[in-house]
């Protein structure tokens, strides 16, 4: 089912016909990362996340990934009635092993993350990949989802359109993205989790102990606000339907307001005039 994440020509035993680039597999994980030089950390950023899961699990439960948000977004995801699933950035598998379709896909730069997600859902598909050069073929997918991995796309304009791609018309993409937050509102938000209404001492010394023990740096790429994020999903063809956020869904387990979920679906219209340009020319330019 893969094909080549830059000239997307299916693949021959990890092998490109077309511009003959033969692609690893590592512990039988598909490493299908693109050779566009600008894509070129990608392989440093797998790095720096491989060391994060090679002695830790949970990694980001304390960013909200709890059983609770795990099971809202699962039902989310699930009230689209699915056949295919594709989750970018799927890390240790925890959402993916909740989802419930007949197949199930997941990408990560990071090898480690994906050997879990392989021992934790054994049924899945994996593979090393990037979202701006996703390895599938178009329109092979009813819904993809990404639990706060849009802030680290290299190209998020490029990813956002690659997802586009892989969508069936009519399908839908499920992201939930970290907009900025103040100093402040980031105090605020710790006080509420861990201190009032309920104090969670236990907890609050974890989360510190992470936080001075063994902090982990993360290569975010751009911050966005509510209206940037919504901005980048119209310009690449989607239409968002539904934005999810504590301040107008009350009973919503996120750990903030500075945390949204962004519904939207994939329609007729065409991507902005200048992603199509500039799509035009890097195509004209591997030729």
């Amino acid at each position: 089912m893969f094909v080549c994440p830059d000239c997307k020509t299916g693949l021959d035993g990890l092998f490109c016909s077309e511009c003959k680039s033969q692609f690893e597999e590592v512990g039988g994980i598909p490493i299908l990362l693109s050779r566009d030089p600008r894509y070129r950390d990608a392989a440093t950023i797998g790095s720096v996340y491989d060391d994060v899961y090679k002695e830790r699990t949970g990694v980001w439960e304390d960013q909200g990934r709890t059983a609770e948000f795990l099971s809202y977004f699962s039902e989310l995801a699930e009230s689209f009635s699915a056949k295919s699933v594709l989750e970018i950035g799927c890390g240790e598998g925890f959402l993916l092993s909740r989802l419930r379709a007949e197949r199930l896909t997941a990408v990560d730069l990071s090898h480690q993350a994906l050997a879990r997600t392989q021992a934790r859902v054994p049924g899945a598909t994996s593979c090393v990949a990037l979202a701006e050069r996703l390895p599938f073929q178009s329109e092979g997918f009813d819904l993809v989802v990404s639990v706060g991995v849009m802030e680290h796309f290299l190209d998020d304009r490029e990813a956002t359109t690659e997802i586009r791609r892989v969508l069936r018309m009519g399908g839908h993409y499920i992201a939930l993205i970290h907009v900025h937050a103040s100093f402040w509102e980031n105090v605020r938000q710790k006080v509420r989790e861990y201190v009032y209404p309920k104090l969670r001492p236990i907890a609050l010394v974890k989360w510190m102990a992470k936080k001075v023990i063994r902090p982990i740096s993360q290569p975010i790429q751009r911050p966005y606000t509510r209206e940037t994020a919504r901005k980048c999903f119209e310009e690449c063809g989607f239409k968002v339907k539904e934005i999810v956020g504590t301040l107008t869904h009350r009973s919503v387990p996120l750990v903030g307001p500075h945390v949204l979920i962004f519904v939207s679906q994939k329609t007729q219209g065409e991507v902005s005039g200048r992603l199509e340009a500039e799509r035009n020319q890097e195509k004209r330019r591997q030729e």
